[in-house]
């Protein structure tokens, strides 16, 4: 299903202008850490899982051109080829499940900034209320994206497992395999060193 993940995705994938009064004052420097509490919720049943991002590197502004070409000109297929062979910025880890991400941007906002990771691989299929259910082909990417303020606290959402393709109303539509977004119901900066992978 599509969620408001294709806004703020097409919004970190377009040029973004900033804001004077916001400047870039407000945007860190990686690497940094954010942990997160994943909560899936359905009819009759739920579950929650703890998502560690680590973002060794923000992305650069020349591969954000590369990508919104990609999707633009080749569709899917094309930005699946190009993004992974753009350069490892970090990984997202969830039930022992870690997969690299490929794209991270950062965005300053009025009250801190937003953030959206783009991973490799899936991380997790999720059906009903479990994060285990079948795979499906097709859907080769996971898509975060979260707002923290200027102390690293804040609230997001997750496409587990995802596609994007031109189009709609804002030129990019995400493609959720899970039936409801998956929140991040907390999001908060690590302060602890994290290895580098």
């Amino acid at each position: 299903m599509r969620n408001h993940l294709t806004v703020c995705f097409y919004v970190l994938l377009a040029a973004v202008v900033a804001r004077p009064d916001l400047g870039l004052a407000q945007e860190a420097e990686a690497p940094e850490t954010f942990i997160a509490n994943a909560q899936v919720l359905g009819k009759e049943a739920g579950a929650s899982a703890e998502v560690t991002i680590h973002v060794e590197r923000y992305t650069e502004e020349r591969h954000r051109t590369t990508m919104l070409n990609a999707l633009r000109d080749g569709g899917y297929p094309n930005l699946l080829k190009i993004l992974r062979t753009m350069p490892e910025v970090g990984y997202v880890e969830m039930n022992g499940r870690k997969v690299s991400v490929m794209w991270a941007r950062q965005v300053a906002t009025g009250k801190g900034r937003s953030i959206s990771i783009v991973t490799d691989r899936p991380l997790a299929f999720v059906g009903g209320a479990a994060i285990d259910a079948k795979p499906r082909a097709g859907y080769e990417l996971a898509i975060l994206q979260f707002d923290v303020d200027t102390i690293g606290i804040g609230t997001g959402s997750m496409a587990a497992a995802a596609r994007v393709k031109p189009g709609g109303e804002t030129g990019v539509q995400v493609d959720d395999y899970a039936e409801a977004p998956i929140k991040l119901v907390t999001v908060r900066k690590s302060f602890q060193v994290t290895p580098r992978p």
